[in-house]
């Protein structure tokens, strides 16, 4: 797994999710449905498992690819209109890593700083950055 060094983000604004188009029966399962799910949908969308220290899963969402009035807004920096969704990414300062989709969940547990003291919520975003790349990215909260 490529793994590139953590920054701290501040997010402004909270992101939306809307639940997943597929039920997991445990975070791996999530992952991997995931990965197939964002490969069938348009540049832009992305996906978000939020899991607890032990890797266990709490929530997986989705995100559709924006529209131009909402790219638009994010180049200019203007806050985005508020959705109605069942999970939301907060806003806050997060330590943020990103990198290549891992095999699994379970190795994900040498990218996360701290581990075992326990963010209380770990959020694996995945975004469909071009026709054929997946990237991941690794949140906690600060």
């Amino acid at each position: 797994m490529q793994q590139s060094k953590s920054m701290i983000l501040h997010l402004n604004q909270a992101i939306p999710y809307q639940t997943a188009p597929f039920s997991a029966s445990d975070a791996e399962d999530a992952y991997q449905q995931m990965l197939t799910h964002l490969d069938a949908q348009p540049v832009g969308s992305e996906g978000c498992l939020a899991l607890s220290s032990t890797l266990s899963l709490l929530f997986a969402g989705v995100q559709e690819s924006p529209d131009e009035a909402t790219r638009e807004a994010v180049e200019k920096g203007l806050p985005l209109p508020k959705v109605a969704a069942p999970f939301y990414l907060e806003e806050g300062s997060y330590t943020f890593t990103q990198l290549s989709p891992p095999s699994s969940i379970a190795s994900l547990s040498s990218a996360i700083d701290n581990l075992f003291d326990g963010p209380p919520v770990i959020y694996l975003r995945l975004l469909k950055e071009n026709p054929l790349t997946i990237i991941a990215q690794l949140w906690t909260q600060r």
